[in-house]
């Protein structure tokens, strides 16, 4: 399987002034796998991995202090190995269960920068609740399930797949009937490695629909790591209900009746922590830089394919029937965008709606191009309202673009791009 980050890694490796590198994202996203496909292609020398959740006899090698020339001195005597500083790749992973060795990490950077050092971990973010980010001493990588672009090469849909690679006015004027059905399958499959690698090998969406249990499952039994304070009930209430209140204003009461808003407001941030959810804020657009409107944000799911069986849905005759985009009022859709844009914008994505009492105005997404403002609508069918669309670009002028995604036809209207909902986050 292909996965756009390697690039970014690439650059890391290559880059004059490299920091030990961090790779964050939630459980079962592929990070461990990512890195071995890098550090195996791309270095002359050794990859070498540890995982400190398994070899928990190396955790006393990063107790003593963080003099890192003795960690590396020690490993390779552990490991019967030498490590070429110049060489060499060093992967570790599951860091988490040893935070003296997370806390090494700024080390290597200050002692031993010409190591090619790698970390990665499950709920990372967790762990850096309870001691200091090492800003400024490592470098970052986020990532996320695989886009639509990288399910259409998972699968070998190359030619689908250099066609999202060009300008969408230069596509096909029939461009839906080409990539119909495997949106489809997207929206129920998702983006989770297991499950797409599966369903390639299989073309079995039970089989599918199993996988995700298990990682829904073991999403539900690791509430219990989190924080004592927040009760595992409340946890699940938040997941289950927000399954109906993608794309909404959140309202905390409306996810659990069971605790109070303040506790639920803690779940919601716990969730979002273990990036199971994302947040999107709600921002001004009279200016830049993009500012916070007040506390406003929209809620989405992980994976699109995940909110599906989270929903318990009956999608198969929706499949059949294709009209799974706008189950839940458009829902998916929107899921299905947000989950393209937040991957390739690093998280930085936004919406726009009114603040003011009564007023009912909403625009979907709000992205940055070229440090110029962008608000994004989307529509499930091929048909609707931009009345808040219009709205925004009357009264901000300085917004020189603004971009419909749908399964309508293709083309402009004044400063509005009609856009495939297919390239949405790529175009």
């Amino acid at each position: 399987m292909y996965r756009s980050k390697i690039d970014e890694l690439i650059f890391w490796k290559n880059k004059p002034n490299r920091k030990p590198l961090i790779v964050n994202g939630a459980r079962q996203v592929g990070k461990s796998w990512l890195i071995r496909q890098f550090g195996e292609k791309n270095y002359k020398g050794k990859f070498i991995e540890i995982n400190l959740e398994k070899s928990k006899n190396l955790h006393a090698i990063f107790l003593p202090d963080f003099d890192v020339k003795r960690v590396v001195f020690e490993l390779s005597l552990t490991l019967n190995i030498n490590i070429d500083i110049d060489k060499d790749l060093l992967f570790i992973d599951e860091i988490q269960a040893c935070p003296q060795a997370l806390g090494s990490l700024r080390y290597f950077y200050e002692d031993m920068p010409k190591l090619h050092i790698i970390a990665a971990g499950s709920l990372l973010d967790f762990e850096f609740r309870n001691q200091p980010f090492p800003v400024g001493r490592v470098d970052t990588l986020n990532l996320y399930p695989m886009t639509f672009y990288e399910f259409l090469l998972a699968r070998g849909k190359t030619n689908l797949a250099k066609l999202l690679e060009i300008s969408p006015e230069n596509a096909p004027e029939n461009v839906n009937h080409f990539f119909e059905e495997d949106f489809n399958l997207y929206l129920i499959v998702g983006g989770m490695p297991e499950c797409v690698q599966y369903f390639v090998k299989s073309n079995d969406l039970i089989g599918v629909r199993n996988i995700q249990n298990d990682l829904l499952y073991s999403y539900e039994q690791d509430f219990k790591k989190y924080n004592p304070s927040i009760t595992t009930d409340c946890l699940l209430d938040i997941l289950d209900n927000a399954t109906k209140y993608i794309g909404n204003l959140i309202i905390y009461t409306k996810l659990s009746e069971r605790f109070t808003s303040v506790t639920t407001k803690k779940g919601v941030d716990l969730l979002k922590t273990a990036r199971l959810l994302h947040s999107i804020q709600n921002v001004s657009v009279s200016s830049l830089p993009l500012t916070a409107s007040g506390k406003q944000f929209k809620i989405f799911f992980l994976d699109v394919g995940l909110l599906l069986r989270k929903s318990n849905i009956d999608y198969q005759n929706l499949y059949l029937k294709r009209e799974l985009s706008v189950a839940f009022q458009g829902m998916l859709a929107e899921q299905f965008v947000a989950q393209q844009l937040i991957a390739q914008t690093n998280n930085q994505t936004y919406y726009w709606a009114r603040t003011e009492s009564g007023a009912s105005s909403e625009v979907d997404f709000v992205v940055l191009k070229n440090n110029k403002i962008v608000p994004i609508e989307v529509k499930a069918g091929k048909s609707g309202s931009l009345k808040s669309l219009h709205y925004v670009l009357e009264k901000n002028p300085h917004i020189e673009n603004a971009i419909v995604y749908s399964l309508a036809k293709k083309g402009s209207l004044d400063k509005i791009s009609f856009i495939p909902i297919y390239w949405a986050g790529r175009d």
